[in-house]
């Protein structure tokens, strides 16, 4: 099986039915999209749509501004240029080892991303001559190299739901907890979009994920087996960074440690996770009044109420949203500003 996919959920989903059927799979992400500009300034898509429209919204530009950033976002085929879900879950996939090497870097628009695409095409019918399966692939260790990847790019929060399921349909354990010892440990090397300024173009051009992979040395298990029949460490080997400012040496991290964090508390008393880099430091210890919304609907319908009792310093809960009550997670998770505010 060729699983293609690559825009968030996709991903994940893709990889646990190949874990369920066992068959021989091999993962061809989408790639990233090319930069995006307008005006002058790049643009990253995810983080800078909903920038502007909140500058919609607020009136800082104009609706000619608007259609310029919606006609500069997104200038090839690909998903997210920025580390959001897609490359965080493709580049998941690789260090899993689901994917030829130095694939989940490849923006969709590059010509060697259709070189990577045949030579996919060529090695499924290896992998079904030696019946390569998932199931020889995937082990805790393989699990562990995914979550480190995970946090050294300081990727979207939503891989520790996705990660955990993965982790289940192949049987293997896999908790909050863990991902909060493994986080205090890996240093975020990945200068990009949202915690950091670049976007998955320079990251690739960087040296890529393969490159990251290296830099990590010792936090990475680089014995465990990948669809190229070759171990992550040997896939790795000769990787380079050529631009460490993009992506950081680990004597000069990005941040030391922590690219996501779990917490616990009154709100989240089985535990919920925040990315904190992509914050202002100011909100990281903050004191407001919940306004609670009960669904989206709700929200919808009374955010930009002029009555509605809320002031810059109150935090905006939004109720049955996650994978269960929504169902299924749907893109809520930048809830708008107040027009009044």
């Amino acid at each position: 099986v060729v699983l293609m996919g690559g825009c968030d959920k996709t991903t994940p989903a893709l990889l646990m039915g190949a874990i369920s059927m066992d068959l021989p799979a091999i993962f061809l992400p989408a790639g990233p999209m090319l930069n995006g500009n307008w005006n002058g300034r790049t643009l990253g898509s995810g983080s800078d749509t909903w920038k502007y429209w909140a500058d919609l919204r607020a009136g800082n530009i104009t609706e000619e501004d608007w259609r310029g950033v919606e006609g500069g976002i997104a200038r090839s085929p690909g998903h997210c240029m920025t580390m959001g879900t897609a490359s965080t879950m493709t580049s998941a996939a690789e260090a899993l080892g689901f994917t030829l090497p130095g694939f989940a870097s490849t923006p969709a628009a590059d010509s060697r991303h259709a070189v990577f695409a045949a030579k996919t095409g060529m090695r499924i019918v290896d992998m079904v001559w030696e019946d390569l399966k998932p199931s020889d692939i995937l082990t805790a260790s393989s699990v562990d190299n995914a979550v480190t990847t995970c946090l050294a790019l300081s990727g979207s929060t939503n891989a520790i739901v996705h990660m955990i399921a993965l982790a289940r349909r192949a049987g293997i354990e896999l908790t909050l907890d863990r991902y909060d010892d493994v986080a205090r440990r890996t240093p975020v090397l990945a200068n990009v979009r949202p915690t950091g300024q670049y976007l998955m173009e320079d990251f690739y051009y960087a040296g890529g994920l393969r490159a990251m992979l290296k830099e990590l040395g010792e936090l990475i298990d680089g014995t465990q087996k990948t669809v190229n029949g070759r171990t992550l460490g040997e896939n790795i080997g000769d990787a380079e960074i050529f631009n460490d400012e993009v992506i950081r040496r680990r004597i000069a991290p990005l941040m030391p440690d922590t690219g996501l964090a779990v917490l616990r508390g009154n709100l989240a008393p089985d535990g919920a996770v925040i990315k904190p880099g992509a914050a202002d430091p100011a909100l990281h210890v903050h004191t407001g009044r919940a306004v609670v919304f009960k669904d989206y609907n709700d929200m919808a319908a009374r955010i930009d109420d002029d009555a509605l009792d809320i002031d810059e310093t109150c935090v905006i809960v939004l109720q049955h949203a996650g994978p269960v009550g929504a169902p299924g997670m749907p893109e809520w998770g930048q809830l708008p500003i107040p027009k009044k505010l």
